[in-house]
Order: C-alpha cells, then structure tokens, then sequence
C-alpha cells in the first residue's frame, strides 16, 4: 500500500467516526424535540425556547453530516471504492 492510500483511509476513518458523533447527537436532539412536542400536552406546555434552540442545534449538524457524508464519498472514489 502506497503512503498517500494510507493517508487517504486514515482521514476516511476519522470522518466516519465523527459522521457516527454527529448521528448520534442528532438522534438525541430530534428525541428531545419529539419530547417536547408530545402533542398530548397543551401547547402551552411547550418549551419554545427550547424547542427552537435543538433545532437550530439539529440543522447546523445535519449540515455538517451531509459535508462528512459528500467528504467520505469522495475519499472513496479515489480509494476504487
């Protein structure tokens, strides 16, 4: 194996293992908005505050997930995977 495949793999890697940090973040934060959301609770109920900051919190990391996500692929490519 050439220096430069290894290099190449070992920043997939790492890339990997924050998409799965991201992924599980994001879980945990649309768990938390579900939550918060129980429609059987009166609306008044509803933490808006929070509700908006998770969110926000969510998009910012699906957003980064989505580049990781981009990023993996095109390690892939050049790697012949």
């Amino acid at each position: 194996m050439t220096t430069e495949r290894l290099i190449w793999q070992g920043q997939k890697q790492e890339k990997v293992l924050e998409a799965k940090r991201l992924e599980t973040s994001i879980e945990g934060l649309r768990s938390g908005i579900r939550t918060e959301l129980n429609p059987h609770a009166p609306i008044s109920e509803i933490n808006h505050d929070l509700v908006a900051q998770q969110a926000f919190e969510m998009a910012d990391k699906l957003i980064l997930h989505k580049k990781l996500c981009a990023e993996i692929a095109a390690i892939n490519r050049s790697l012949g995977i």
